[in-house]
């Protein structure tokens, strides 16, 4: 395969989250272990799953695979697009080296695989939070204490809230009596993850219910006044997913390339490109210190749940929910 994939010469990627030097890093990693370019075109998950289909249609296919959100994956594993590749990487037989494996979110077709982690933790204010005053539990939420002072992000304007809450309510640790008590907190509903980040630095929150490392990193760099916490019951993992492109005019570059990310070198040296935790637990936490609390449990995120979510998104499930 590798000596095929050295004839092929180049792989071509569609990636959502390796641009600019991250791209660079990662591309010169590649070539400089196996000779073969990695060509990396950038731009929103979305446009590529049109692209893909239009390759294929007009019979020019030019992606070999794709990197990018869960949802956005999946949605190509429903319209048949991707290839299963798992059984052919030897890397994903290592034992004992995974801190979530690889296939666990799409663990029947095994096409949409894990390649690094995002945790949702609540994430506190250090300054106005004391420290016998941080959660321990989802339920601690729920205390007077908390009432007005957390923010979440408004499950009307994205689908990330709602993964976190199949995910807790599929662990039976929240249900639709928790989430009416916790929106009866007078939670501040916020557009994006970093504006309820932001909010959070600069102390008109106390606490964010559902803030995320991939989004702490810069306000740690700025020095904000803010840690995750990590709750008894488990924290909510999410994932970033690549595939294998059905079809793809350099199959075997593919193939070596994918296995070359779950590789060690693979995730140390994307994990430092871009400040991450991968999926391997024999590479470092790349995360600010910030966001490293300590999981309990991790509370991995399936395919089932990104399809069941995406529903309850599109038809404001939360809202007939909490009367908005």
């Amino acid at each position: 395969v590798v000596a095929a994939a050295k004839k092929e010469g180049k792989v071509n990627a569609y990636a959502f989250t390796w641009v600019g030097d991250i791209g660079l890093t990662v591309a010169r990693a590649f070539k400089e272990r196996y000779g073969i370019t990695l060509e990396i075109t950038t731009g929103k998950g979305l446009e590529f799953t049109e692209r893909i289909k239009t390759e294929k249609r007009i019979g020019q296919q030019v992606g070999d695979m794709t990197e990018g959100s869960p949802g956005v994956i999946d949605t190509m594993r429903l319209q048949k697009i991707l290839a299963s590749v798992s059984d052919d990487l030897p890397v994903l037989r290592e034992k004992g080296v995974w801190v979530v494996e690889p296939t666990a979110m799409d663990p029947r077709d095994k096409a949409n695989l894990t390649w690094r982690l995002s945790s949702y933790n609540p994430y506190i204010n250090t300054k106005l939070v004391r420290e016998q005053e941080i959660p321990q539990s989802w339920k601690d939420l729920l205390e007077p204490a908390w009432k007005g002072k957390m923010g979440l992000t408004d499950p009307k304007l994205g689908t990330i809230i709602y993964r976190m809450i199949a995910v807790l309510t599929d662990n039976k640790i929240w249900d639709e009596d928790y989430l009416r008590a916790l929106y009866r907190q007078n939670l501040r509903l916020f557009r994006t993850g970093p504006d309820m980040l932001l909010e959070l630095s600069r102390g008109d929150i106390s606490l964010a219910v559902n803030g995320s490392d991939d989004e702490s990193g810069r306000f740690a760099m700025e020095g904000a006044p803010i840690r995750a916490v990590s709750m008894k019951e488990g924290v909510v993992f999410s994932t970033a997913s690549v595939a294998a492109i059905a079809g793809g005019p350099n199959p075997n570059a593919a193939r070596v390339f994918l296995n070359w990310l779950f590789s060690q070198e693979g995730q140390t040296v994307t994990g430092r490109a871009q400040g991450n935790r991968m999926v391997r637990n024999d590479v470092p936490d790349f995360r600010p210190e910030v966001a490293r609390a300590p999981v309990s449990k991790p509370l991995m995120i399936t395919v089932e749940q990104l399809d069941r979510s995406t529903k309850l998104f599109q038809e404001g499930w939360f809202d007939k929910l909490v009367g908005r």
